[in-house]
């Protein structure tokens, strides 16, 4: 199957339901929604020449759920592009990717016309209101013929890097259907009569996958334009939302609310959850709040989605008799093939730390461009994840640690040598080292130790607005030790754990 087959059946059996409702009430059905995303493929199709990409600079709106669909359709490749990165990252990202158009909101305008003069590539730029109705209108509301098969690549999401260029995964749309069809497997759930899926992560995350998921079974997505507290809970009761995906920062959020219980949120049947860990007190108080209603996905970018899951079920053996269970991701998905394997790629006994491996249709075609990295990442058949974790004799995957140091602070990933290298560049800063350190609200938060060369002066302001302009929000750092030595092993690599145990790790 391919993507727009989803709006394909739908629009045959339920063409006037509705598909998406936008934060300000707005409706748009499955017919409406199948008609917006061909009429984009077919203006798509008559410029330019299939396998071409284009990316999108916009949150969370209807037209990039018509771009979800409609550019895969028109043989073309969907570029996300992070509307929290800075200029500079998004350059480089849209370079990378030889993208010939860029769709953008009106209020990343600027964002995307300086991206537009500095990057070859991209020959037009369309803004997501007047400009691209008149692109799309008049256009034919039949499927194109494109020739498009399920193994060619649908979306390019980048993913950061520990080099300090993200890498471009190559998701196809066989990836994508094999990754909604395991969640749905390995969790299935009887259906609420009159079901609404709250969707509050921003679409230029692999989590976009939960609204195709929705989409297959015919319910209605709710976008949130941006997540805040206040929002999510009126919209589950005005909606009478019964379905909702939330990362662990998002609950906390929703728990310390001054207001939560003004809001009755009674018509929730489900929240999954996922992007990082979440602390076994959150958890515990969010049970007490909505309910035995909890499930988790562990996964990545490159996995399309979730590979290993935790139940309703599992969680409420964890609150009660189990509370060890708490720390698990969950067990490996019904569709998924996932060992723990050692250095040497064999099987590790139970409970024994090792690092994911992972094999089967959910797993990317590839990295884009990037020869060297999926040399590194596939071997002997096997995609390699880089997570280190390890399985109990019931088949519970506790994850350990992150092989790359990533930071994980709130939904967002963080590699410690893309800001390290941003730190480099002033020239005070002899060396520097970026680790996670444990925070309440984020999970982790960015921590940076700097050694200044002799002579030199730079202070926290001054490395701050260097992050500022050159970095994304959530990867700045918001701890600074400035120390006299970085502590390092005989062959000169960064002691990183010895860095968060001496900074409140």
């Amino acid at each position: 199957m391919l993507l727009h087959d989803i709006l394909v059946h739908n629009r045959r059996r339920r063409g006037d339901a509705t598909a998406l409702i936008t934060q300000d009430g707005r409706r748009l059905t499955f017919a409406g929604l199948h008609d917006r995303s061909m009429q984009l493929a077919h203006a798509l199709g008559a410029r330019g020449s299939a396998g071409e990409h284009v990316a999108i600079l916009a949150d969370n709106q209807p037209e990039y759920v018509e771009a979800y669909y409609g550019v895969p359709a028109a043989g073309r490749r969907l570029v996300f592009l992070n509307y929290r990165l800075a200029v500079p990252e998004l350059v480089r990202i849209v370079d990378d990717a030889e993208a010939t158009v860029l769709l953008h909101t009106e209020g990343l305008a600027d964002a995307s016309a300086a991206i537009a003069e500095q990057c070859a590539s991209v020959g037009r730029t369309l803004c997501l209101g007047d400009e691209y109705e008149a692109f799309i209108d008049g256009q034919p509301t039949s499927v194109p013929d494109c020739g498009v098969a399920d193994t060619d690549p649908a979306w390019l999401i980048y993913t950061s890097g520990t080099t300090g260029m993200p890498k471009g995964a190559m998701i196809s749309h066989r990836n994508l259907f094999a990754s909604m069809f395991n969640a749905q497997v390995s969790m299935p759930a009887e259906p609420p009569p009159e079901p609404c899926f709250l969707f509050p992560f921003p679409l230029c995350h692999i989590a976009g996958f939960a609204v195709l998921g929705q989409h297959v079974g015919g319910n209605p997505v709710a976008l949130m334009t941006a997540y805040t507290p206040e929002e999510w809970m009126r919209m589950v009761d005005e909606l009478a939302v019964t379905g909702t995906a939330l990362a662990p920062t998002m609950i906390n959020m929703l728990l310390n609310h001054p207001d939560i219980d003004r809001y009755r949120l009674d018509s929730l049947h489900a929240i999954g959850y996922g992007a990082s860990s979440i602390p076994a007190a959150v958890l515990r108080r969010a049970m007490d709040r909505f309910g035995p209603i909890f499930t988790q996905g562990f996964g990545m970018t490159e996995l399309s989605g979730n590979v290993i899951f935790m139940s309703k079920a599992d969680h409420v053996r964890a609150a009660g008799a189990d509370p060890g269970l708490l720390r698990a991701a969950g067990r490996v998905g019904a569709l998924a093939d996932v060992r723990i394997v050692d250095e040497d790629g064999r099987d590790c006994a139970v409970d024994e730390p090792g690092e994911i491996v992972v094999r089967g249709d959910q797993v990317l075609s590839g990295y884009w461009k990037r020869p060297e990295a999926n040399a590194e990442a596939f071997r002997d058949g096997w995609f390699h994840t880089g997570d280190m974790a390890r399985m109990d004799a019931e088949g519970f995957v506790y994850i350990v640690d992150r092989k790359k140091d990533m930071i994980v602070s709130g939904a967002e990933n963080v590699y410690p040598r893309e800001v390290e290298e941003t730190l480099y560049r002033h020239p005070a800063v002899a060396e520097a080292a970026v680790f996670g350190l444990p925070d309440e609200h984020w999970g982790e938060r960015v921590a940076a130790a700097v050694v200044l060369r002799p002579g030199e002066h730079a202070d926290e302001a001054v490395l701050d607005a260097l992050c500022r302009e050159q970095l994304a929000g959530y990867k700045r750092p918001r701890a600074w030790f400035f120390v006299d030595e970085i502590p390092k092993n005989v062959s000169g690599k960064v002691l990183k754990r010895v860095l968060r145990d001496q900074h409140g790790g």
